[in-house]
């Protein structure tokens, strides 16, 4: 993450360029065992990179954001201190975000069918179903990182359906990305 941060705040950098899958093959490898581990402690591995990822809510301290500036003082003429820092802080959101997803990912593919507790996979669907709920079209628009992540989240609503027994359920105004999720929405008869 701290590669990824250090880069040109004119810029936006690729996710997948600094932490896609073979970009760096310990942090591969370090997915794949838990993705191991999960296999027999799921809720537990689980939870512990949800808990990560909550723990990555701090900003960029303001030493880091002046940091870019002592690094390349001409190209960040046009940016201001504040703006830098917001900027940072959003690129290391996104970073966290990705992160998480890659490691959920690698650990709920590798699970069996019903691994899941009901309330360990209602709690996990919820979360991600959260990012569809209320998308941000224009950042969507605008950024291939947060399509990138979107993307990863429907990726893992897929999986997590393979594992689930219990279906998914598309929440109001969800429908629509029934679709770019792969999953089939039908009603339930009361």
């Amino acid at each position: 993450m701290e590669r990824f941060l250090k880069q040109p705040i004119e810029r936006e950098p690729s996710l997948p360029e600094y932490m896609g899958p073979g970009v760096d093959i310990k942090f591969d490898e370090l997915l794949n065992s838990l993705g191991r581990i999960g296999q027999r402690h799921a809720k537990p591995v689980l939870e512990s990179i949800m808990r990560w990822r909550r723990s990555q809510n701090d900003g960029v301290g303001p030493e880091y954001s002046r940091g870019h500036f002592v690094q390349s003082p001409h190209t960040n003429r046009g940016v201001r201190l504040p703006d830098a820092s917001a900027i940072l802080n959003e690129r290391k959101s996104l970073a966290a975000i990705y992160i998480m997803c890659r490691a959920l990912i690698a650990v709920v593919q590798s699970l069996s069918k019903d691994a899941l507790s009901d309330q360990t996979g209602f709690n996990l669907e919820e979360t991600m179903f959260e990012q569809f709920r209320r998308p941000d079209l224009k950042l969507l628009a605008q950024s291939a990182n947060h399509r990138c992540n979107a993307e990863l989240f429907a990726k893992l609503l897929g999986l997590l359906a393979n594992v689930r027994s219990v279906s998914l359920l598309l929440g109001e105004g969800s429908i629509s990305h029934s679709r770019f999720l792969g999953l089939l929405a039908l009603p339930i008869d009361s």
